[in-house]
């Protein structure tokens, strides 16, 4: 049986794991005594069959399977709190500058975006047919915890065959 739902959501941890080694990464929401921050939270919404292909029969090697585009969805949570700090080289300069608060939340929510949309799945367990980024939304800041946020939602849908 394919696992693809899986092997999607563990290339995107850990491709953020990768670009984000100052972030770290939850593939669900974590103990309160386990938050580190910045942190990014990733949370499956849902999944199902899209579309059927038609006459719900393919064939590849003489093998019969039904196939179908199938979909899921995550939504991504950024949260920053007023210790979190990053040493970034701005694009164009040459010495590095330190973000926080704010101006940190925007630096992860336009290069998570960049990462979500450019990343590179396992092309031999899974082909992804489209992605669809909608944006981050909620964007604020929690005075009485002293936390910026912000949280996208991305649909993935990807070919998904079945033995007959």
């Amino acid at each position: 049986m394919a696992d693809y739902i899986n092997t999607i959501e563990r290339a995107i941890i850990d491709q953020l794991r990768t670009d984000f080694p100052g972030v770290t990464v939850f593939g669900q929401y974590p103990e309160p005594e386990d938050v580190k921050y910045p942190c990014i939270v990733l949370e499956q919404l849902a999944n199902g069959a899209e579309t059927q292909f038609m006459g719900q029969r393919v064939s590849f090697g003489g093998e019969a399977q039904k196939g179908e585009i199938y979909g899921a969805g995550f939504r991504f949570h950024l949260i920053v709190d007023r210790g979190s700090k990053m040493s970034i080289v701005p694009d164009g300069e040459s010495s590095t500058e330190v973000y926080k608060q704010r101006r940190l939340l925007n630096y992860i929510m336009l290069n998570v975006a960049n990462t979500l949309m450019d990343i590179e799945f396992p092309a031999a367990k899974v082909d992804i047919l489209e992605r669809h980024f909608g944006g981050w939304t909620d964007v604020g800041y929690l005075p009485s915890l002293e936390l910026w946020g912000s949280s996208c939602v991305m649909l993935i849908t990807f070919e998904n065959y079945r033995s007959l």
